[in-house]
């Protein structure tokens, strides 16, 4: 089966074109990036992104423009990653919130969160910060009115269906469930951040 990429230009070096699935658009990065087409290739949640030079445009617009097969989405060769997490107190001050807007007791809902396979959809908005997907679809959990100044590295958010990983200490506006003392950067480390988009990820609880 082929299919047909609908190409956009978003700007003088940028193209960018959508996806059905978070796999779908780091399959596609990856495939592209295997072809060397592009000076960069970027995944989201639902699209890819192409940064190019602009005398290329015009090249990369001819490979778009024939049919291409769909890379394969399976990324069973990368191991599972357990994550232990302190859940509530300090560590996660907004665990009592969100588990009053849910209604939930603090125990189901850390029972939720670690009795699932998650897994890396994105990595993005500050240096190895993971969007991770696996919560069951409907949570209502919104980001805080004001975002905190500065978030300790380790922490776990939650918004909506996805846990978000702080791997660098920074500015945040997730609400925060817990911390993980899991060395999730590392300079000294091959590849620094422990994670990677396709990453399948386990929580749990300490």
């Amino acid at each position: 089966m082929r299919a047909q990429i609908a190409l956009m230009r978003i700007g003088d070096d940028l193209f960018e074109f959508a996806t059905d699935t978070a796999a779908e658009a780091q399959a596609w990065a990856q495939h592209l990036r295997d072809q060397s087409i592009g000076e960069d290739v970027v995944a989201g949640l639902s699209r890819v992104t192409i940064r190019f030079r602009p005398d290329d445009a015009a090249a990369i617009e001819a490979q778009f423009s024939t049919d291409f097969a769909p890379p394969e989405t399976s990324n069973s060769e990368l191991p599972v990653q357990e994550i232990a997490v302190r859940y509530g107190g300090a560590d996660g001050p907004d665990l009592a919130a969100i588990c009053e807007k849910l209604e939930l007791s603090e125990d189901a809902l850390i029972a939720l969160h670690t009795s699932r396979t998650h897994a890396v959809d994105m990595m993005g908005f500050t240096p190895g910060f993971a969007y991770i997907s696996g919560m069951p679809d409907g949570l209502n959990i919104p980001r805080l009115d004001q975002p905190r100044s500065r978030v300790p590295a380790g922490s776990v958010g939650l918004s909506a269906a996805f846990t978000g990983l702080y791997a660098l200490a920074g500015p945040g506006g997730w609400p925060l469930i817990g911390r993980t003392d899991a060395t999730l950067f590392s300079p000294a480390r091959d590849k620094p951040f422990l994670l990677a988009p396709g990453q399948r990820v386990r929580f749990k609880a300490i």
